[in-house]
């Protein structure tokens, strides 16, 4: 069961957000709330815009960053009578902003547009260092920086591509986009390379809704349409590779999923449009994924050894380029509940088990996993 927290907002709870200490916020049509992990609010922030407030995101617990509109604006939270800076975008109003992250050292502040494209400004200044586009066909709907990678970022997007970024130069650095296939998820295919894959009617086609990663940067999961969630892994600058799917729970869209701060080694969160609300327990998924990459690096870093390892190492249903589906494998999750409407955004804590969860009603709803 949840905890429904005093209904501070007028309207719709558009975003979630945690900060290192557990310190939370929330954003709408009124602007951004503070609370603590009681469930207080501590602080209101009203931008002087008078568009809603879509993302809100944490650079450390006195640093909130938010966009309203085509701005972006960061806040200290011991004095948020004004922004401390804020950074208008050009561009169509129409094409809203549907994602904001911050870099690990807080260097960084990066958003992501319905038009495809993707902004990175500097989170001291606020001023615009590089606007990255002509990769994304269209709605761009999440963007992440990629821990441990000082200069990297990953995009999803409703054309069904997963990119990785350097931020220095503003080029892809990988980009795959999904296909489906059936039961067990997808098979990617890299466009900037000419392997072959097999293809099969899309009848639900993989649209990507949110990537999260998890703390070392070397698993990304990302969910999708189909109600599937993918994990790709990867070290340093290698390719990160497709190597599990965990499915057979959302009957439907896929829109949140998150690596659970709390237990990222083990635990992988998600939502979908069916309002349920999954607990995935990955561990052993972890350590095989880990474990067959580990053995395709001592063998050889060319494709064709990871392949072969792949092989020897399990047995598979499909093992084409670079996806690993153990046969007949399910991943061991816990439906924690069905949300009474439709979910927009997640935000789980780091120091207890618990994570807190906006909808399209104007309160914040808390729940915790630990009991």
């Amino acid at each position: 069961m949840h905890v429904e927290w005093k209904k501070e907002h007028s309207g719709e709870v558009l975003c979630v957000a945690s900060s290192p200490s557990d310190h939370l916020a929330s954003c709408g049509d009124d602007g951004i709330v503070l609370w603590n992990i009681e469930g207080q609010s501590t602080r209101r922030i009203t931008p002087s815009c008078s568009t809603p407030v879509t993302g809100v995101c944490y650079g450390s617990d006195e640093l909130v960053y938010c966009t309203a509109g085509r701005c972006i604006m960061a806040y200290d939270t011991r004095n948020a009578a004004s922004p401390v800076w804020s950074c208008q975008l050009s561009g169509d109003d129409d094409d809203e902003l549907n994602q904001i992250a911050v870099h690990e050292r807080n260097t960084h502040v990066a958003v992501c547009d319905d038009a495809g494209e993707i902004h990175v400004v500097d989170a001291r200044s606020g001023k615009l260092m590089k606007t990255m586009r002509r990769q994304h066909e269209n709605v761009c709907t999440s963007v992440q920086f990629r821990p441990h990678r000082a200069s990297e970022l990953a995009t999803c997007g409703l054309d069904c591509k997963f990119i990785r970024w350097d931020i220095s130069t503003g080029r892809p650095l990988q980009r795959e986009v999904l296909d489906l296939l059936p039961g067990a998820g997808a098979t990617p295919q890299r466009s900037d390379a000419g392997h072959k894959s097999e293809k099969t009617p899309m009848l639900n086609p993989p649209f990507l809704h949110q990537l999260s990663f998890h703390p070392s940067g070397n698993v990304v999961a990302m969910a999708a349409e189909d109600g599937d969630i993918r994990l790709f892994s990867g070290r340093g600058k290698d390719p990160m590779q497709l190597g599990h799917c965990l499915n057979g729970v959302h009957p439907s869209s896929t829109c949140q999923v998150q690596f659970a701060r709390f237990s990222p080694d083990s635990c992988i969160l998600s939502a979908g449009n069916d309002r349920r609300l999954v607990m995935w327990n990955v561990a052993d998924v972890m350590t095989q994924m880990t474990s067959l990459k580990s053995q395709a690096m001592k063998s050889g870093s060319s494709k064709s050894r990871w392949t072969q390892v792949a092989k020897r190492g399990a047995e598979c249903d499909q093992v084409s380029d670079s996806i690993v589906v153990p046969s007949e494998q399910k991943t061991a999750h816990d439906i924690i509940a069905l949300h009474p409407t439709k979910i927009n955004w997640l935000a789980t804590c780091n120091r207890s088990q618990k994570f807190v969860v906006a909808d399209q009603t104007s309160t914040v709803k808390l729940y915790d996993v630990g009991h």
